[in-house]
């Protein structure tokens, strides 16, 4: 004789209950995965956009020489593109030097340096302020292609009438790529005419721009005195 066993029955609550938590677990397994992805997207995005520059950055490099500049009283002949003779002049005449002397010529290019020489013994300049600017879009220390922006530096070279050769040297750059303005023209001629006149050392050191154009001046009456 059979007997028949009874199936088992499942409760419908505690099955109900079973769904619920799978399908709960299924929905938080989900949203944890997006917001990993959100905040990994978030945070590579802040990364990009935030981006700053290393500390520093933002003043010259710098580097020179002088064994001889001029003094106050002597003639000096500036011969450079407008731009850069415009800044050197102001910054000469608030150096006290009187007698400057600026080339009449709009367009310095193609000019070797023997023509200027005798341009200067004509206006019996004694010494020449050669400036020349370099304009890249690339070779920059820091970035290789400038894309919109430039690689610019100013050099100042001074000689002497009398040996006919160097006496100072000014070079000043920035380690990365900048927009092309006035000022950054200004700033890296001053920064470039301190540093060939001793008034600042070579390398990238945190000296404003706004303090290489002043840096040097005295009063007339006590140019190149020791101070104590």
């Amino acid at each position: 004789m059979r007997v028949a066993l009874p199936h088992p029955t499942q409760h419908p609550h505690r099955t109900g209950l079973l769904s619920f938590i799978l399908v709960e677990q299924r929905i938080r397994s989900t949203v944890a995965l997006l917001l990993a992805c959100s905040l990994a997207v978030t945070l590579a995005l802040h990364g990009c956009t935030s981006k700053r520059q290393p500390a520093g950055i933002r003043f010259p490099i710098t580097h020179g020489f002088h064994t001889h500049v001029p003094s106050e009283q002597q003639r000096i002949l500036i011969w450079g593109d407008p731009l850069l003779t415009k800044v050197t002049e102001e910054w000469l005449r608030s150096h006290h030097y009187s007698h400057v002397l600026v080339s009449p010529q709009t367009a310095h290019h193609g000019s070797d340096r023997e023509t200027v020489l005798t341009l200067a013994t004509q206006l019996q300049a004694e010494f020449v302020l050669l400036l020349e600017r370099e304009e890249l879009k690339i070779g920059a220390l820091i970035e290789s292609d400038c894309g919109a922006r430039f690689n610019i530096s100013v050099t100042v070279r001074g000689l002497s009438l009398m040996s006919r050769e160097p006496v100072f040297r000014g070079t000043a750059y920035y380690p990365h790529c900048v927009d092309h303005h006035r000022e950054t023209v200004q700033n890296l001629t001053c920064q470039a005419l301190a540093t060939a006149w001793g008034f600042r050392p070579s390398g990238q050191l945190e000296i404003p721009s706004s303090l290489a154009c002043t840096t040097g001046q005295t009063p007339p009456s006590t140019t190149h005195q020791t101070q104590n």
